[in-house]
């Protein structure tokens, strides 16, 4: 009978040291970042306004999309983690992809708004701003929160393998990186130089672009089943490694969250079935040891090693 059920092995770190699943470990970071999400987002916005901050008011209008984003990586992470079913033979691995590349447009947009207001305090001018040395100590345990948070779920993501995992904490290392930017812009108004709190915007806006396009790019990768081309001429270096291989006639590669997926057709030169086994197992291994875990889905046509095809192979 099809196992339907989903994968139950256990992931490294703090998962295993508590005793969860993968599934378990995922959602419990998904869940812990959503509410320091929250808070940090709460405690941004309130200096910002206080202090006149467009960087820092920018960096909390950013968490509030962070909030959105990470509420749709709880669901879509809990929604991934059922496996397959007769609706979904396939799996739902791809839904965190699209959770990721939702992300990466909604970091685009955020930085041509923060790019236009910007612009805009550089033509016009910055007013004075009036800043209390509680926003500075504020805003730097912001910037260590951020990054403390990255490391956990970043940790969590390579774990798990989860690609929405994975893009939250690319976002949160923008987080932590833009934050020590508002910080050194506030210490900058701070000495009477309020432009410094534009030019941190920028460097908020350019962190923003960069991470949009490296996730995107990523998420978008594995939603068109793309994979670098060196690695699928290793693995059909590897293939054709083992003497019996005549010819390879189809081989496709795609990348899922935890593993990859081979689909190989090929023409093997061999007199028992015996052999047939053994050069179906070679190559398991061959791919394997390219690839890492791997599902291989081989069909491998057996023709007679006194053929004459066989021969010029």
């Amino acid at each position: 009978m099809t196992d339907f059920s989903a994968n139950p092995r256990l992931p490294r770190g703090l998962g295993t040291w508590l005793g969860m699943g993968r599934n378990g470990y995922k959602l419990m970071v998904a869940i812990g970042s959503l509410i320091t999400t929250i808070v940090l987002t709460i405690g941004k916005l309130i200096v910002g306004v206080l202090s006149g901050s467009l960087a820092l008011v920018a960096d909390a209008l950013q968490g509030l999309i962070d909030i959105i984003v990470t509420g749709v990586t709880v669901i879509v992470v809990n929604l991934s983690d059922r496996g397959s079913d007769p609706s979904w033979t396939c799996g739902r691995e791809k839904l965190e992809a699209f959770a990721a590349l939702a992300e990466a447009l909604l970091l685009a947009v955020i930085a041509v708004c923060i790019w236009h207001l910007a612009g805009l305090k550089l033509v016009h001018g910055t007013a004075p701003m009036q800043i209390e040395a509680w926003y500075l100590g504020a805003a730097a345990l912001a910037a260590i929160t951020d990054f403390i948070r990255h490391l956990i779920v970043k940790r969590a993501a390579r774990a798990t393998g989860s690609m929405a995992l994975e893009a939250n904490a690319a976002h949160f290392l923008t987080d932590s990186l833009g934050t020590v930017l508002v910080t050194l812009g506030l210490l900058g108004a701070w000495f009477g130089l309020p432009v410094a709190d534009t030019l941190a915007a920028i460097g908020v806006a350019a962190l923003l672009s960069y991470t949009s396009f490296t996730v995107g790019r990523r998420a978008l990768g594995m939603l068109l089943d793309r994979i670098d081309p060196k690695l699928s001429l290793a693995v059909l270096e590897a293939i054709e490694a083992s003497p019996e291989i005549v010819t390879v006639a189809k081989l496709r590669i795609r990348r899922l969250p935890e593993n990859h997926v081979v689909d190989l057709k090929a023409e093997v030169a061999v007199e028992s079935l015996q052999d047939l086994a053994r050069v179906q197992h070679h190559v398991e291994r061959a791919v394997t040891a390219v690839l890492g875990e791997v599902e291989i889905c081989a069909d491998l046509r057996p023709i007679p090693a006194s053929c004459p095809l066989a021969m010029q192979a």
